[in-house]
């Protein structure tokens, strides 16, 4: 045992090469064990010593807070702002459709017209009469003319004045009705031709040339497709957040990533009692016609703005359903933080958590830029 402490403190003279060297010749059953150690030992001092990671050069921006809008999403369906089921508002037969499914007509254009034989018949015969009672209303009234004169001379009664004068009357009623049977006979020989109300697209075609059809017969359906009407049902509680005017973007499932614009125009007075909401309206306009009558809509109606932490686009980097920020920390570290992001006013973004005001944000964060790296 002395002899084992005294190559120690020898060896603490003499240097780590001589250390493993006694105590490998002291303790024989060590000495594979000391070698190995002792080889270790100078590899490890023998390698270079490693280089300090490199700092990151940055530029920054402080979060802040400012206000930013808010939206109330909701679900909605178009509708076309004119819409209409053509009657046919006469009797019968149809002898020619005019139009298509798809097909843009005008206001006044035929659409379809009816067998108007029947009617034109009985347009003439109201004529006829109509001009039999005008000639004997003028008769009538040269008639009345002359008693009177008798009457002031006294060459006839009061009494006989009075018959003339009544007859006269009735005359002229009786022209007037004739009148109006001719208009009506007049409006039914035109009704013959179904025309198109005001300017529009052809939705469907609901009768064929041979059906014969009655006033109440729906033959077309007609669609005004510019402006459209959004229509959506605002939440009893959202209530005093809508008014006239309020701006409103929508998508549909056609054309996904493209917003389109309407603004809020038409207010139910309201509240359904059953639903606990109110129906809301507002215009989108559709100068391409690419919108439908009957699109389902997700809509967003922005509300009034309030104060946001938030920051600037150029600092998220977005990567699937994530949404992360590196911000430098006290000691000039990067940290790397998922966030939540709200909406977009500019060039900055709502946060609804993850950082705080006054913290600063890496700006366009290039590969270098990590978790646990050091800035300049």
């Amino acid at each position: 045992m002395r002899s084992v402490v005294a190559g120690r403190l020898v060896a603490g003279r003499l240097g780590r090469g001589v250390v493993c060297l006694a105590l490998a010749g002291t303790v024989s059953g060590l000495a594979g064990l000391g070698l190995s150690a002792c080889k270790r030992e100078e590899a490890a001092a023998s390698q270079p010593p490693k280089e300090a990671a490199p700092l990151v050069k940055v530029r920054t921006a402080a979060v802040v807070e400012q206000p930013m809008p808010e939206f109330l999403v909701l679900t909605g369906s178009l509708r076309a702002d004119q819409e209409s089921n053509l009657a046919a508002d006469a009797n019968g037969k149809v002898l020619q459709i005019l139009v298509e499914r798809g097909q843009a007509v005008t206001r006044g254009q035929v659409i379809a017209t009816l067998d108007a034989r029947a009617a034109s018949l009985g347009a003439t015969a109201a004529e006829a009469q109509a001009h039999l009672a005008q000639s004997q209303l003028e008769q009538s009234q040269k008639e009345c003319a002359r008693v009177k004169h008798l009457l002031e001379t006294g060459a006839i009664s009061q009494a006989d004045f009075d018959r003339q004068t009544s007859q006269c009357t009735a005359q002229q009623w009786s022209a007037a009705a004739a009148e109006a049977q001719q208009q009506s006979a007049t409006k039914l020989l035109g009704d013959s031709r179904i025309r198109a109300p005001f300017d529009g697209i052809i939705g469907e075609r609901m009768v064929n040339v041979g059906q014969y059809v009655l006033p109440s017969t729906q033959v077309a359906s007609i669609y005004d497709p510019d402006p459209l009407r959004l229509q959506v049902t605002v939440p009893e509680a959202s209530l005093g957040e809508v008014k006239q005017g309020t701006s409103v973007t929508f998508s549909v499932a056609a054309f996904r990533d493209e917003r389109f614009k309407a603004t809020v125009k038409y207010i139910s007075p309201n509240v359904r009692e059953a639903t606990r909401d109110l129906v809301v309206e507002a215009i989108a306009a559709n100068p391409d016609g690419r919108l439908r009558p009957g699109m389902f809509a997700v809509a967003r109606l922005e509300l009034s703005e309030r104060p946001h932490t938030v920051a600037p686009i150029a600092a998220v980097k977005r990567e699937d359903t994530e949404a992360r920020v590196f911000v430098v920390g006290p000691g000039k570290e990067i940290q790397e933080r998922l966030v939540q992001l709200g909406e977009t006013k500019g060039d900055v973004v709502a946060v609804l958590g993850g950082i705080k005001v006054g913290e600063a944000l890496v700006l366009s964060p290039g590969p270098d830029v990590r978790d646990g790296a050091h800035v300049e």
